[in-house]
């Protein structure tokens, strides 16, 4: 191997004062570039640069450099480009890699300040990229939850804040207490049950686990719980036209469940009204012990005879605004996520324990059980109307940082808090 006469200094790697006390040498005559280069460690060429500068009446640059690379933006322009990918997250609307580099191309553009950008493809490079999120590491490339547009517009302000007032109106007036303020809501399961990650061998191209077919039957769920932990034994609709005779179909389901068969599987103002029925028996309101029910916007709780009913026998409901239960309603919150895991891990030991055998209409009740005992937890309920600001009562529990996403459409709300807005049954 060749051998490096003198020291080598790594590139960009010296001290500005010894540079100095070198250029000061070398320009009083003491020393040659080439010995003041080896003496105080620095880079001969950029010392002689430094006093060509000095010889020419050019101020000197001591600032240590990598050749010629500079930083395309400035401290307070990267900050504002930070700033404005963060907004655009806060939005709902955030940036793929190839649009931020886009982006940060248009934005030396604008300033029209030089850069070393593709022009060609009109972006930025992938080394821009790395330097920008090791410079901002609370971002990163993140895989996003889909979120539909009427659910981004229908959670605003107006219709939130109003849904609070009505509530706190209603809590004036009742003075409900926590054991009497019930949210219930309907989800589904089905007999083709979701799998949950597995552990298994590296490199393989595809990881299969064995489920009951292709597509599964959809069974609807009808849940309640209070402030308290109380859970009303669920209601179940059977996709079909009707029940069995020798009730097969609710063999191990929560004790006090009812099930109901409807060729749809969905829910009616009819079936809603056998809910509340079963709902009032289990809670027993009275005109000295009225009852909150705190429901979503569907169609079918607001069929005359269930407000009839529920006015008969002091049920006082109140439905949320359209699109915002994923956001105010305690049930979507805290407790259908929980239950649908448990439900997917019953079916998947069900599997194993009947190899060859599909989960079908009659295993359903007894799978539901046991991801019921699971997730209907006092715990759960508490912190599901904690988080909603429904008990303890805060109406501020949303910053406007969540009620962002509604800013980014010019989408006229509804008028005055129309009746469909929000559904107040005294």
């Amino acid at each position: 191997m060749p051998k490096f006469k003198g020291r080598i200094t790594p590139r960009g790697n010296w001290d500005e004062n010894k540079m100095k006390q070198a250029i000061r040498c070398v320009l009083e005559k003491k020393i040659s570039v080439r010995e003041a280069a080896e003496r105080y460690d620095v880079p001969r060429s950029t010392l002689q640069d430094r006093i060509k500068a000095v010889g020419s009446g050019q101020e000197a640059q001591f600032k240590r450099t990598l050749g010629r690379y500079e930083h395309t933006f400035s401290e307070n322009q990267s900050l504002q480009l930070y700033n404005h990918v963060k907004d655009l997250d806060n939005r709902l609307m955030p940036l793929t890699k190839v649009e931020f580099l886009k982006l940060a191309f248009q934005f030396a553009e604008r300033l029209k300040i030089p850069h070393r950008f593709n022009k060609e493809k009109k972006m930025a490079g992938k080394d821009f990229y790395y330097s920008f999120i090791k410079k901002y590491p609370d971002i990163a490339l993140r895989s996003p939850e889909s979120t539909s547009i009427a659910r981004a517009v229908g959670f605003n302000k107006p219709q939130v804040y109003r849904f609070y007032d009505q509530l706190h109106q209603l809590q004036d007036k009742y003075k409900f207490p926590a054991s009497r303020i019930y949210n219930a809501d309907e989800t589904g399961v089905s007999t083709v049950h979701k799998n949950e990650k597995v552990i298994s061998t590296k490199g393989k191209k595809q990881v299969g686990k064995l489920t009951s077919g292709e597509r599964g039957r959809n069974i609807t769920l009808m849940f309640a719980m209070s402030v308290c932990g109380h859970f009303i034994p669920p209601l179940f609709i059977f996709p079909r036209k009707r029940m069995d005779k020798n009730g097969r179909l609710m063999i191990g389901a929560p004790p006090d469940s009812i099930a109901i068969p409807h060729e749809s599987g969905w829910m009616n103002g009819e079936i809603f009204l056998m809910w509340l029925q079963h709902f009032k028996q289990h809670v027993q309101p009275s005109k000295e012990n009225p009852v909150l029910l705190i429901l979503d916007g569907h169609g079918s709780h607001k069929e005359l005879a269930v407000i009839e009913f529920a006015r008969a026998n002091h049920i006082h409901m109140i439905s949320t605004p359209p699109h915002t239960t994923h956001k105010v309603q305690p049930l979507d919150r805290v407790f259908f996520k929980p239950i649908k895991s448990a439900f997917g891990s019953a079916s998947a030991m069900w599997m194993r324990q009947n190899p060859g055998a599909r989960i079908t209409d009659y295993d359903i009740a007894a799978l539901v059980n046991s991801a019921f005992v699971k997730a209907a937890r006092l715990e759960i309920a508490q912190n599901g109307f904690k988080c909603t600001g429904i008990y303890p009562f805060n109406r501020e529990i949303f910053s406007d940082l969540d009620f962002l996403p509604s800013l980014m459409t010019n989408i006229e709300q509804e008028p005055a808090f129309s009746e469909e807005t929000v559904t107040v049954i005294n």
